[in-house]
Parts: C-alpha cells; structure tokens; sequence
C-alpha cells in the first residue's frame, strides 16, 4: 500500500523513542514513492534535526526549496537550519527571500531573526533597521540562546557584538 503523507507523522515519535534508523526509512520509502512531493523532504530533514544531524539536513531543505520555490516556509525552515549551524550569510539570504514571499505570516520573526543574523556578521546598522520594525511585545520562544527571542534582547546582542572588545 502506497504511503500518505499522514503516515510521516510518525517521524517525530520515531525520532523521540530513539527509533531514527526507521525514521528515516519511512521518509525514504515515502520519497522513493512520491520524489515530487516536499513533505517526505521536509519530514527527513525534520528527522534529521532532531537526530543532531542538521547538516545532514540542509540537502532536504534544498529539496524542499526547488519544489516549492514560493512557499515562504520553505526558505524559513532552512534559514532556520543555517542559523543553528552559524551560517548567518545563508540564513539571512534565505529570510530575505521568505520576506518576499511571505503574506504576513512570518511577520515579525523575520525581522528579528534577520537582525541577529545581521548583528553576528557585523552589519549593525542593517541589524537595528531590522530590529525597529520588531513590536516590543514580540516573544519568539524556541530558539534559547541560538537567537534573540525579542527586540530588546536583539538591541542588547547588537550593543555586545557592537562594543569595542578590550
């Protein structure tokens, strides 16, 4: 019986029980039965991450991005990606093609994940310009210390990288 794409909700409770070798199989099988479609790529670069292996993941991510070249998530997942690896080039690269096609959804993370990404390649005067467009009461959780989770945390990251060091 062909896979479903429901049938990779697994993946993550696969992942969780240590259980990544037949994670990634079932992505495999579902690629190998449907290359055209982004969730088996999506759903192995999911498993990917959450195996430690995000590297491993960004040729999914590329996947991905080639299948849906208009699905701002697509390019937020990878920018994602990049952003834990500390690539902040590519990260930044990809949030700005996610704000292009983005409706509003992603909006403020964008900004204030662009804007750490700006500060740690010294491009402080693009990172405030992105952090002013962040509400002051925008929370983004999920990230620790990967990122800042608001403007004032970006404001205080771009003061730090900013200082002279002694």
């Amino acid at each position: 019986m062909a896979l479903r794409p429901e049938d990779l909700n697994a993946v993550g409770a696969l992942c969780a029980e240590g259980r990544g070798g037949e994670a990634l199989a079932l992505c495999g099988r579902f690629i190998a039965e449907h290359p055209d479609h982004p969730h088996g790529y999506h759903m192995r670069a999911l498993a990917r991450v959450l195996l430690g292996e995000r590297r491993l993941a960004l040729p999914d991510r590329d996947r991905v991005v080639a299948l849906r070249p208009r699905e701002p998530g697509a390019f937020m997942a990878r920018a994602e990606d990049h952003l834990r690896l500390g690539d902040f080039a590519a990260a930044a690269a990809d949030l700005d093609r996610a704000e292009t096609l983005d409706d509003g959804h992603y909006w403020p993370m964008i900004p204030l994940l662009r804007g750490h990404c700006r500060a740690r390649l010294g491009r402080f005067d693009e990172a405030l310009a992105d952090c002013a467009r962040v509400p002051e009461d925008y929370l983004l959780p999920g990230f620790g210390a990967a990122a800042p989770g608001s403007a004032p945390q970006l404001r205080a990251e771009i003061a730090t990288l900013r200082a002279p060091r002694a």
